[in-house]
C-alpha cells in the first residue's frame, strides 16, 4: 500500500530488508545517490541500507538489493539499462554490478582498496571504469565483471572519469592537478597535461571526442585540445568565483555556472560564449509570468549557484544554490521558469532529471520530491527515508516507539505503523516521555527544551535557559522533575508543570551527553566529554561524588541499574567496552570489551540483562554473569541507542544508518 506521501509502509515483502532475528525495522535508510535508468522506467536510490528500485509508473519500490557491507554511495545505470553498478566507500570499497531485471548480483568487484570516488560506463556498454582514493584507476568488463586491467600512473586520489564518445579513450583527473588521456583498448598513456591547480573536479568530452572540458579547486574552466592537451580556452572571472559545469545531451555545448549567479552557455569545441545569462536579468520574468504552483516563487538574485545539469532534452538546465534551492531555465526564451525549495530547510544532496526531461527528482536525503519541469507541480513525494537515529525510546505503556533522526516519529508497535511524525522550525536532539505518558519533553539544537502533549501532540511549554544546544532530557520517577543537560556544560532541573527552572548544575567542563536518575529519583548521574561521571543531590542540587576517568575520553551513556546499586557506561565513541561502577563507593566493579565497541547500554526492566548497542551489532548480556546471551547482527553501522519495552519482551535498536528496529526478546532470550 502507498500512503499519501509515496511511501510503501509494508516493506516486510523484501526478504532482505528485516536482519535476521528482527520482527520490525522503521525506515528505508538515508539517500546518497539516485539514477533514472536509461528508459525512464525505474529509479534507482543508493541508501545507507542498500540500493531501492522504484517503478517510476507507480512509484512503488519494486527491489531493494542488498550485497555491500557498507552503506551504498552511488549507482550508475549501464547505456542499455541491463545493469546497474553500485559503490561503496568508506570501509567497503566493493563495486557490485546487478542485474535489472531479476535483482540477482552478477559480481562483486573488490580490487580496489581505499574510497572509491567514480565508476563510469563506457558508451559502448563494454567496460565499467572506476578510480577512487587508492590513486587507481580499473577497467572491468561489465558482462562477467572482469577486470581487465588497472592502470597507477596517477600520484593522488583520482576524482573523475570520463569516457569519449567513441569509448576509445578515458580521461582522469584527480587531486595531482593533472589529467591524463588513456587508450581504452591497450590501456596505455596517451597524454599527460598539467590542469588546475590543487584539483580537477569534473571533466566532460565534446560530442566529437576533440575537446575535453575540465573543472576543478581553482574556480576555473579549461577546454582542452584532447588530442594534444594544448589549452583552447580559460573561462574565469576576476572574483574567483567556484564555478561548475555540464555537458548538453547533444555534447555541443557546456553550461557554466558560478558561484556569482553567472549561467554561460559555451560551445564544447571551442569555448567560446554563446549566451550568457544571470539570475538578475531573469528575476522579472519568474515573478510576473510564471505564477508557480506548488514550489516556491521568485529567484534571488544574490544566491550563489553551485552546480548545473543539463536537462536530457536539451530543453532546460537546473541548477541549485548554497540557499538549497533549485533553478530551472527554459533554453529557448532563457526564462526561468520555476523555483524548487526543499522542504523543512533541508539541503539539496542530489537532483536528477527523467531521461525525457519532463520531471526533475530532488533529494535532501529524507525524501526524494518529484517535479512536473513544464508546470511547476509536485507530482510525487517518496518518503520513509530518515538521518542517523540518535535515539529510540517506548512510551510508558509499550504501545508506541518514538525514535528520532532529524525529525521525531512516533511508530504503533504492534502494527508496525508510522503514527505521526513531529518536524518542527528547530531540530530535536534527544526525546524522554513523562513516566505517565502524557508529555513528551525534547531538547533541541536551538537551545530549548520543548514539551508535547501526547494527546494532541501541541507543544504545551517551552524552556528557555540553556546558552547551547541541549543533548540530554530526563524524567524523574515521580515525573515531578525534569533534568536537561547540554553544550554549555551545565545540567538544569525544571518544574514540568509550571516551566519554572529549579537549578543549574555547573560541574562539568565540558557538555553533558547524558543523565539518568535513580530508581529513587534522589540522584541524577551525569556523563560527559570531560571524561567525568558526577552524582547530583536532586533535592538541593549538591555535587555529591565524581568518577573520574581520562579527561580526553568522553563518557557517552550511563544507565542505572533497576536496584540503585551499579551504573553502567559506555565511552569515547564506543571504545572503552561497558564499565560498571558501584554507585555509593564510586568503585570500578569491571569492565567488559566488546570487539565490536559500545556505543550504548540500558538495563531490561528485571535487572537481569542489559543491551549494548556495537558496530554492526546489539548484545544482550547477563547482569550476574557478565556473558553474552545473544548478539544480533544486521544494523550497518554504530547503534547509537537501544530501549527496553516496558514489559521487557521487545527490544529497539536505533542506528546511525538511520533505521530503527525491532527484536523479540521472548523468543531469543527468555525461551
Amino acid at each position: 500500500m502507498i500512503d499519501s506521501k509515496g511511501h510503501n509502509n509494508d516493506l516486510r515483502r523484501f526478504k532482505n530488508y528485516l536482519p535476521e532475528g528482527a520482527i520490525a525495522r522503521f525506515g528505508k535508510g538515508y539517500v546518497f545517490d539516485m539514477q533514472y535508468a536509461p528508459d525512464g522506467s525505474k529509479l534507482a536510490v543508493a541508501s545507507t541500507i542498500g540500493i531501492w528500485i522504484y517503478d517510476t509508473q507507480s512509484w512503488e519500490e519494486r527491489k531493494l538489493l542488498t550485497g555491500h557491507t557498507y552503506y551504498v554511495s552511488g549507482v550508475e545505470f549501464s547505456p542499455d539499462g541491463k545493469t546497474l553498478a553500485s559503490i561503496s566507500s568508506w570501509g567497503d570499497y566493493t563495486i557490485c554490478l546487478w542485474s535489472v531485471d531479476t535483482g540477482e548480483s552478477i559480481a562483486t568487484l573488490t580490487e580496489h582498496s581505499e574510497d572509491i570516488y567514480s565508476i563510469v560506463f563506457s558508451p559502448d556498454g563494454n567496460t565499467l571504469a572506476s578510480a577512487g582514493k587508492d590513486q587507481t584507476i580499473r577497467l572491468w568488463d561489465v558482462s562477467t565483471g572482469e577486470l581487465k586491467r588497472t592502470l597507477d600512473e596517477h600520484k593522488d586520489q583520482i576524482n573523475v572519469l570520463t569516457f569519449s564518445p567513441d569509448s576509445s579513450k578515458l580521461a582522469s583527473g584527480g587531486n595531482d592537478e593533472v589529467i591524463r588521456v588513456y587508450d581504452v583498448p591497450t590501456g596505455d598513456l596517451e597524454l599527460t597535461f598539467a590542469a588546475h591547480v590543487s584539483s580537477v573536479d569534473t571533466l566532460k568530452y565534446s560530442f566529437d571526442g576533440k575537446t575535453i572540458v575540465s573543472q576543478g579547486a581553482d574556480n576555473k574552466v579549461h577546454f582542452w585540445n584532447a588530442r594534444s592537451g594544448e589549452l583552447i580556452k580559460e573561462i574565469c572571472d576576476k572574483t574567483n568565483s567556484k564555478h561548475s559545469i555540464d555537458i548538453s545531451n547533444d555534447g555541443r555545448t557546456i553550461a557554466v555556472t558560478n558561484s556569482s549567479g553567472t549561467i554561460q552557455l559555451c560551445n564544447s569545441q571551442t569555448g567560446d560564449v554563446v549566451r550568457t545569462i544571470t539570475l538578475e536579468t531573469k528575476l522579472d520574468s519568474v515573478a510576473t509570468t510564471y505564477p508557480l504552483r506548488g514550489c516556491q516563487c521568485g529567484v534571488d538574485p544574490d544566491a550563489k549557484l553551485d552546480s548545473v545539469l543539463y536537462a536530457p532534452d536539451n530543453r532546460t538546465i537546473a541548477c541549485d544554490d548554497e540557499r538549497d534551492t533549485i533553478h530551472i531555465l527554459d533554453m529557448e526564451s532563457e526564462t526561468f521558469l520555476h523555483t524548487f525549495k526543499t522542504p523543512d530547510r533541508r539541503s539539496v544532496n542530489n537532483y536528477r532529471y527523467s531521461p525525457d526531461g519532463s520531471t526533475l527528482a530532488i533529494s535532501n536525503g529524507l525524501e526524494i520530491n518529484v517535479w512536473n519541469v513544464k508546470s511547476g507541480e509536485l507530482e510525487r513525494t517518496i518518503s520513509g527515508y530518515a538521518e542517523v537515529v540518535g535515539d529510540a525510546v517506548f512510551s510508558p505503556d509499550g504501545k508506541t516507539l518514538v525514535s528520532l533522526d532529524a525529525i521525531v516519529r512516533i511508530w504503533d508497535v504492534t502494527t508496525h505503523k508510522l503514527l505521526r511524525t513531529l518536524s518542527e522550525k528547530t531540530s530535536i536532539a534527544y526525546v524522554a516521555y513523562s513516566p505517565d505518558g502524557s508529555t513528551l519533553a525534547c531538547g533541541t539544537y536551538d537551545n530549548t527544551i520543548l514539551l508535547f502533549d501526547t494527546g494532541t501532540w501541541q507543544v504545551t511549554t517551552t524552556l528557555e535557559g540553556h546558552t547551547d544546544s541541549v543533548t540530554t532530557v530526563v524524567f524523574s520517577h515521580d515525573g515531578k522533575t525534569l533534568a536537561s543537560g547540554g553544550v554549555d556544560n551545565t545540567i538544569r532541573f525544571w518544574n514540568p508543570s509550571t516551566g519554572e527552572q529549579i537549578y543549574k548544575l555547573k560541574g562539568h567542563n565540558d557538555s553533558v551527553n547524558e543523565i539518568a536518575f535513580s530508581p529513587d529519583s534522589s540522584t541524577l548521574a551525569s556523563g560527559g566529554d570531560d571524561g567525568t561521571i558526577r552524582f547530583w543531590d536532586v533535592a538541593t542540587g549538591k555535587l555529591l561524588n565524581t568518577i573520574e576517568t581520562d579527561p580526553d575520553e568522553s563518557i557517552d551513556t550511563v544507565a542505572y541499574s533497576p536496584d540503585g546499586l551499579t551504573l553502567a557506561c559506555t565511552g569515547e565513541n564506543g571504545d572503552e567496552g561497558i564499565r560498571f561502577w558501584d554507585v555509593s563507593t564510586v568503585e570500578l566493579l569491571r569492565t567488559s570489551d566488546v570487539d565490536a565497541g559500545a556505543y550504548s547500554v540500558v538495563y531490561s526492566p528485571d535487572g537481569k540483562t542489559i543491551a549494548s548497542g556495537g558496530m554492526h551489532e546489539l548484545s544482550i548480556w547477563d547482569v550476574a554473569t557478565g556473558e553474552i546471551l545473544k548478539t544480533w547482527t544486521g544494523h550497518i553501522d554504530p547503534v547509537y541507542s537501544v530501549a527496553y519495552s516496558p514489559d521487557g519482551h521487545l527490544l529497539a535498536s536505533g542506528c546511525r544508518d538511520s533505521t530503527v528496529v525491532l527484536w523479540d526478546l521472548a523468543k531469543y532470550i527468555h525461551s
